[in-house]
């Protein structure tokens, strides 16, 4: 039976996509739901419902967050759960009879949840059928199975229903509260789920999936194709035990039948087909082939002459075909023309399985003609139809991969110098390219995913990569019999040297990762701190510029100052204190009333604040400003004090004649006319240390207009915080506002290239207008995901970079390239860097996958 494949890198995306889109989803539902609940209350025609309904929304807005947080990591154990059924599952569903031990009684509240979510169910199925049926087959495709199997669907409807009543039963309110919040929260649920489904759609056909089939069950009078439904199979031997069977069949007529009866099977293929050099089967009976675990059963048997005539014949034709020699000379001139020009405009070389390699590099798995020769021989040697499709596949296979111009040629290359290997495993194991986790497999998409770190075939480091992939390739081809074993020591051996270079790399990444952490949960803090200073009574008459100090300023030396401190203290550095001297002494009547606490206590808050900001890493010229108005409040208390002084002097005749008026004009600092109101920022604000940790660009050019501190004061979206990992790293990376850099870490590498007063005309040498870039960008980052590849030009070098993080409201992203480089940015930088074609996304993913969903269909010789 073939195994459902759940942890295949095209279910690994799906889930991720779902994962990420998971937040925003529940959140546009809690949003409809709270004004579905409000508007419900409006209605109520008594005030018992009307306090009901209201009580619920008011409930649900108070938990919006929390839901919008703890939705995501519930869907994906909701889905990860449906895998584990689904990985379990057999390939073909077969309704087995309930036993007397299964029965068990339910709960009242067991029941009552099994209502709720049918219901719920009932509401969403009408506008989800449609996008689902389709999701249903390529999910199917996706998890390697031959027909349409829905209930193996990790993202069918009851998956998601079931994970969103269970996060509601967490919310620790009154029923009759998730009663009213489900009801009026379906109607948007169900139009979310169904752009969902749309959504994950495109991701799969977009890597090439193509739609299962869907199995007919017929009665029992009708009859039923192969490829629909099986048939039990005669008694033979396998492939790899000889010879025997059912005896041989001429002209591709196979006598004898499936099930032992007197009735003809159908031929899969004609002989000559099967007898090529180059697959000529078609697609749809490779793929029934390599994923259809009854296939073996109901249709392998023994080869007869007739194959073994025309492999012959075919072998003779090549042999007389005149060889194609490696051009040395065409192919210095190619890399020296490839080698000027730029990584992301040069042409994909072109790889081709029946081309010679570079004979210095592979030797004699470099002619091509030396590998077709491998090939015939084994095709001679293959006594069941198995095998030839599984040589066939394996050809297939290494022509889908050769062609695959995401992969750099040198891995290419690899891969069909790796074919006779290859080959000579499928004559043992003719179906292993159908099973995801077999070592050959799994060498061939490591290889290829490890190689999209690398942008340029003629660098060092791409060279230093490509070294052991060679030697192993050379190791195995040397084998007269490769086994699975042997590429799993291979496979091991890569992975090793991989790990240990990844762990030299890890370590900046993972600092600037923890300071960017800390600086999103200290800006949560700050912000909840901000909140309740705008309830304070004391806020009343405080200038706007005051204000906005403690809003965005003090609060964050508050908050760094708890998440830092160690000792639990209730106010650390007593900086919680000093607001109330803070907002007294702004206060002009409050402070010409008594001066000499005035006197008493401005020297102290100024100290603090400065110390404050000290603290928290601050740089004084931004706080300048508030300084200024700061001390222009003060100034009319410290001008009393001035001309008391004066006053003192001249009686005791040691002053000067001068005497400052009190008439004289004083600078008032003007009240807003509104009470001031915090607006939460939506990226962190960082220290320098941090920023450089990070790899936050210097973002010149711009007048600091949109540098990641001034821009804080512009925007209001919330920002949502993880939590860090513990206390440790709380403190390492608060430390490092003041600390230096040591010397060990990689420094920051600036995406200089682009300055963010983007330059004119930056989309002019493509003809592309400044809309059509813009509408460019937003949709290529609106696409980018965690993990995924992208080419950043840093430096006049272009370097290939992976995100590695960005934060849940898509306000900061993290690329690392290579040497563990972190490049962080805001979201507007690194829309001007994809307008100005600076930053570009790589499209990378699953490559044996693809190949396998993408094998020609090949025709049959005449």
């Amino acid at each position: 039976m073939q195994p459902v494949s759940t942890q295949s890198l095209l279910i690994k995306r799906a889930r991720q996509e779902v994962v990420f889109l998971a937040g925003p989803l529940i959140d546009r539902c809690v949003e409809a739901s709270i004004s579905g609940l409000q508007e419900a209350e409006r209605r109520g025609r008594t005030t018992a419902i009307r306090m009901q309904l209201g009580d619920a929304w008011l409930a649900l807005t108070r938990r919006r967050a929390e839901l919008r947080d703890a939705f995501p990591p519930r869907v994906e154990q909701a889905m990860n759960q449906a895998l584990e059924v689904a990985r379990a599952a057999p390939s073909h569903s077969a309704r087995a009879p309930l036993a007397h031990d299964e029965l068990t009684l339910l709960e009242h509240a067991e029941v009552a949840r099994f209502v709720e979510a049918s219901r719920l169910q009932q509401s969403v199925m009408p506008l989800v059928e449609a996008p689902l049926a389709r999701l249903d087959s390529l999910m199917s495709t996706a998890l390697g199975l031959p027909v349409v199997r829905a209930d193996l669907n990790p993202l069918r409807p009851d998956v998601l229903c079931q994970a969103l009543l269970a996060l509601f039963d967490e919310q620790p309110v009154e029923a009759e509260w998730r009663v009213l919040w489900v009801r009026h929260l379906a109607p948007s649920f169900a139009q979310e789920l169904s752009q969902l489904y749309e959504a994950v759609t495109r991701l799969l056909v977009d890597q090439g999936v193509e739609e299962a089939r869907y199995r007919l069950k017929l009665n029992e009078d009708g009859a039923s194709t192969g490829a629909s439904v099986p048939v039990p199979a005669s008694t033979k031997a396998q492939p790899s035990g000889g010879g025997g069977g059912a005896g041989g069949f001429a002209g591709g007529a196979a006598p004898g039948s499936a099930d032992g009866g007197g009735a003809r099977r159908r031929p899969i293929a004609r002989m000559a087909d099967l007898a090529q050099a180059e697959p000529a089967v078609s697609r749809t009976l490779m793929r029934d082939f390599l994923y259809r675990g009854q296939w073996t059963g109901e249709h392998d048997e023994p080869l007869p002459a007739a194959y073994y005539e025309a492999v012959g014949a075919q072998q003779q034709r090549l042999a007389a075909a005149p060889a194609a020699a490696y051009d040395a000379l065409a192919a210095a001139q190619a890399r020296a023309l490839a080698q000027a020009q730029s990584v992301v405009d040069r042409p994909a070389r072109r790889v081709e399985i029946g081309q010679s390699l570079a004979p210095e590099q592979w030797g004699e798995l470099g002619s091509a003609q030396a590998r077709t020769r491998t090939l015939m021989a084994l095709k001679s040697r293959a006594t069941w139809i198995s095998q030839v499709l599984g040589l066939d596949a394996v050809r297939a296979l290494v022509g889908q991969v050769a062609d695959d111009e995401r992969v750099l040629a040198p891995v290419r290359e690899a891969f069909v110098a790796m074919e006779p290997a290859l080959l000579r495993l499928a004559m043992r194991d003719p179906r292993f390219l159908g099973d995801e986790q077999h070592p050959a497999r799994r060498l061939v998409e490591a290889v290829a995913q490890r190689s999209f770190r690398h942008n340029d075939e003629f660098a060092d480091e791409f060279e230093q990569f490509m070294a052991p992939v060679r030697q192993a390739v050379r190791e195995l081809d040397a084998l007269p019999q490769a086994r699975p074993q042997d590429f799993e020591r291979h496979l091991q051996a890569l992975e090793a040297g991989w790990q240990k270079q990844d762990e030299g790399e890890a370590e900046a990444p993972e600092h600037g990762l923890r300071s960017i952490q800390f600086a999103q949960e200290r800006q949560a803090l700050a912000d909840k701190v901000a909140w309740e200073f705008s309830l304070r009574s004391d806020l009343d008459g405080v200038p706007a510029v005051v204000a906005d100090f403690l809003f965005q300023d003090w609060s964050l030396v508050i908050a760094h100052a708890q998440l830092t401190d160690t000792r639990g203290q209730l106010d650390p550095g007593g900086y919680l204190a000093v607001v109330s001297d803070l907002l007294w002494s702004v206060k002009r009547e409050a402070t010409l009333k008594d001066p000499a606490r005035a006197f008493e206590v401005l020297p102290e808050v100024v100290r603090t604040l400065r110390r404050g900001l000290d603290m928290l890493g601050k740089d004084p010229a931004e706080a300048q400003t508030f300084f200024d108005v700061l001390m222009r409040c003060h100034d009319p208390v410290l001008r009393l004090r001035r001309m008391r002084s004066a006053r003192d002097a001249q009686a005791s005749g040691q002053g000067p004649l001068t005497v400052i008026s009190a008439a004289a004009p004083l600078d008032i600092v003007a009240l807003p006319l509104e009470r001031p109101t915090p607006r939460a920022a939506e990226q962190p604000w960082l220290g320098r240390r941090e920023l450089a940790l990070a790899g936050f660009d210097h973002e010149a050019g711009d007048s600091g207009a949109d540098s990641l501190h001034s821009s804080l004061n512009a925007l209001s979206r919330p920002i949502e915080s993880p939590s860090p990992d513990g206390a440790g790293d709380q403190a390492d990376a608060a430390a490092s506002a003041s600390a230096p850099l040591p010397a060990d870490l990689p420094r920051p590498q600036p995406s200089d290239s682009l300055p963010l007063s983007e330059p004119a005309g930056a989309a002019a040498d493509t003809g592309e207008s400044a809309a059509d870039a813009s509408e460019r960008a937003r949709a290529q980052l609106a696409h980018l995901r965690t993990g995924d590849w992208v080419d950043l030009k840093v430096r006049e070098q272009w370097r290939r970079a992976r995100l590695h993080w960005c934060s849940d409201n898509g306000a900061l992203f993290m690329f690392i390239s290579r040497g563990g480089q972190p490049h962080s940015m805001t979201r507007r930088s690194c829309e001007k860097l994809l307008r100005a074609r600076k930053l570009r996304p790589v499209e990378s993913g699953a490559v044996v996958e693809r190949a396998l969903s993408g094998l020609p269909d090949a025709q049959p010789v005449t």
